[in-house]
């Protein structure tokens, strides 16, 4: 329930291509398509290389795809930091944006989803078996290794299409399958039927927000608008799902194994902590350059330092 082209990293993967192509001022709509695809398929395949051991498995897909698409969000904003006057343009895109001045936008995109609904279809009987238990699904005659492969291939690529048009909108992904499932669809087709209507009702709803927000305040990204009403709902609603997954009849074995790698665990993180404030708090640059502050200098720079490193450090145990 929690993969979403954000959680997958193919949407920051795609906006890092797009920056680097706006960096180097190549021009035409088709390059920053190609750029933006280009971008989903490298983090894609990135997160299918680190989840392929593990036979694609949902939860190690999207821990790799966080962690991926943090780094590449990391990443752009250091494009961005550096390269302000070439990249100021896509501040307001980057978080999501409707603003179309034409139909050149629908236009291009409508035979594209056209094509991707069609795939879809085609999928939509070995997407209903990886509903099942695995062992299940494999025992009817899925591959399905294959299947997860195909049906995230076809997500990324329709990603990356729309994050080109439209930038990265999200929570519209997670929030509506999940509402769509709560409304009674039960069946595969009938969510893939009411998800799009439920998430293009959300997305309608932001705008109309946005509109009312423009006229009596400021513009505001339609991305920021869509977080602002999916976060709390999808915190809503995850509480009320029912698990679909089984318990594990081999946790208590790995109980007392953890156990002992948690106090060496626990030693090891204390001491790289201890060393990298350290590092922190004398290590740094002046007039000069970067210089390494011992005694009276350490001292006299302390007051400055340290209330910044215990800051980052609060930062650090609340995420």
């Amino acid at each position: 329930p929690l993969a979403e082209p954000t959680t997958l990293g193919v949407a920051t993967g795609a906006q890092l291509g797009i920056t680097v192509t706006t960096l180097w001022a190549i021009p035409g709509a088709l390059t920053t398509q190609f750029a933006a695809l280009t971008g989903a398929c490298i983090v894609g395949a990135l997160v299918f290389g680190v989840a392929w051991g593990k036979r694609l498995s949902p939860v190690t897909l999207i821990l790799a795809g966080l962690v991926v698409s943090l780094y590449c969000g990391a990443i752009n904003q250091l494009l961005v930091i550096f390269h302000h006057d070439q990249l100021q343009s896509m501040f307001l895109w980057s978080t999501g944006t409707l603003t179309q001045t034409d139909w050149s936008g629908v236009q291009r995109l409508w035979p594209q989803l056209l094509g991707g609904v069609m795939l879809t279809l085609l999928l939509l009987r070995p997407m209903t078996l990886m509903g099942l238990d695995d062992g299940v699904a494999r025992n009817l005659g899925l591959a399905l290794s294959l299947a997860r492969l195909a049906a995230l291939s076809l997500a990324i690529v329709l990603s990356a299409l729309l994050v080109n048009a439209v930038g990265i909108i999200g929570f519209i992904g997670l929030f509506a399958p999940l509402l769509a499932k709560m409304l009674g669809a039960r069946r595969l087709l009938a969510r893939l039927m009411l998800a799009p209507l439920i998430g293009a009702l959300i997305l309608w709803l932001s705008d109309q927000i946005i509109l009312w927000l423009t006229r009596v305040w400021m513009e505001v990204s339609t991305g920021s608008v869509t977080a602002l009403i999916g976060a709390p709902l999808l915190l809503w609603l995850l509480p009320r799902l029912k698990s679909m997954s089984a318990p594990d009849m081999n946790a208590s074995d790995r109980v007392a194994a953890e156990r002992r790698h948690v106090l060496a665990f626990a030693v090891a993180g204390g001491a790289l902590l201890l060393l990298a404030t350290w590092v922190a708090l004398s290590f740094g640059r002046d007039a000069h350059g970067w210089t390494w502050a011992s005694g009276t200098l350490l001292e006299e720079l302390m007051p400055w330092r340290w209330p910044r490193i215990l800051a980052a450090l609060m930062a650090g145990v609340m995420l």
